[in-house]
Parts: C-alpha cells; sequence; structure tokens
C-alpha cells in the first residue's frame, strides 16, 4: 500500500506453538497457526516480526500489548481489552474485531483490510499512516481520536462515532457514513465525494431546500 510500509518479516518463519500468554513475554521470528488463547490475561505482551494465524484472541485482556512488525490473518479479536496497545508495521487481514477496545491504542504503519470491526471501541487512539480497507465500522467508536491522513476505503461507518476526533485530511470516500456522529468542527479538513456531501450536511443538522421563497 502507497505511503505503507508493510510488515519485515523474515523468511523463513518457522513454526512454534504457544499456550500461556505471559507477563513481559517476546514471541518473535515465528509463525504461529490455530491457538486458542480465550480470556487469557497479560501485561506487556511482545509480538515481533511474527505470522498470526487463526489466533482466538477472543475476550482476552492485555495490558500495553506490541505488535511490530506483524501479519495476523483470520484472527479473532472480539471482546478483547487491549489497553494502550501498540501497533507498528501490522497488517490485519479478515480478523474479526468486534467490540474490541482499543482505548488509548497507538498504530502506525497499520493495514486492516476485509475486517469486522463493529462495535469496536478506539476512544483516544492515535493512527499515523494507518487505512481501512473494505471493513465493517458499523457503531465503532473513535472518540477523541486522531485519524489524520485514515484512509477509511470502501468501509461502512454506519453510527460510528468520530465525536472529537481529528480528521485532518482523513479520506473518507467510498464509505457509508449513514447515522454518522461527528460536529462540524470534527469533520473539517476531511475528504469526501460530492454524493457524500448531502448525507453530511443532513448529518450536521442542515436541511437544504432549494425551493424558491
Amino acid at each position: 500500500m502507497p505511503g505503507i510500509k508493510p510488515p519485515q518479516l523474515p523468511k523463513p518463519l518457522p513454526a512454534k506453538t504457544l499456550t500461556l500468554l505471559e507477563n513481559h513475554a517476546e514471541y518473535s521470528a515465528a509463525s504461529y497457526t490455530g491457538i486458542d488463547l480465550t480470556q487469557q490475561v497479560a501485561d506487556e505482551v511482545l509480538f515481533e516480526q511474527a505470522h498470526l494465524q487463526r489466533i482466538i484472541f477472543q475476550r482476552t485482556r492485555l495490558k500495553r500489548p506490541r505488535l511490530f512488525d506483524v501479519r495476523a490473518s483470520g484472527c479473532d479479536f472480539s471482546g478483547a481489552e487491549w489497553e494502550k496497545a501498540r501497533f507498528r508495521r501490522v497488517e490485519l487481514i479478515a480478523c474479526r474485531l468486534l467490540g474490541i477496545q482499543f482505548l488509548e491504542g497507538q498504530f502506525e504503519q497499520v493495514i486492516f483490510k476485509d475486517c469486522n470491526l463493529e462495535g469496536a471501541v478506539m476512544a483516544a487512539a492515535v493512527f499515523k499512516n494507518a487505512r481501512f480497507d473494505s471493513c465493517n465500522l458499523r457503531g465503532a467508536s473513535c472518540e477523541q481520536a486522531d485519524c489524520s491522513g485514515v484512509l477509511f476505503h470502501h468501509c461502512d461507518l454506519t453510527g460510528a462515532n468520530f465525536a472529537g476526533a481529528k480528521l485532518i485530511g482523513a479520506d473518507l470516500r467510498g464509505s457509508q457514513l449513514n447515522g454518522l456522529q461527528i460536529r462540524p468542527a470534527d469533520i473539517h479538513a476531511a475528504i469526501i465525494e460530492t454524493s457524500q456531501a448531502a448525507q453530511l450536511v443532513a448529518l450536521l443538522g442542515v436541511s437544504i431546500n432549494d425551493d424558491p421563497f
């Protein structure tokens, strides 16, 4: 993707397994496949130069997890609470992130592609060089998040909450904006297409009436 660096993964990646996420543990230079980590709790876990395939992270509770140079494909993060997560050069492909909580997360050089983030909470998160490609973000919360320059490409943002978010240079073209929760100041300097203009005006409480006086 232009402007976004892909994960730097060594070749080949040896296959490894794990059964328990431990505090301050490092899982690096490996491929992990088909592992169920449901409801596990840990602090400051690091995944680095790793390929995560079909890993179940449902309802995990991780404080300050770090993912550096990671590709996650077909993983399930639904209901997880990842506080102050830090992602750098990460690709999430066809992952389920229903209702995940990424409070105060930092996402740098990150791509979400074909992911389901319905109801996700990314309040006060900071995105730097990030892209959401064909993702479901219905009802997601990005309140007070810094989404400057983020590309939302063909995403469903129905009912998403961007109150107080920074959207300078954010590209919303091609995305569904029905019921988007946003304030006039929040949409300043965002990029939209002509077909979305009337919809945003209505969301901001402005009526369009072309009838003569």
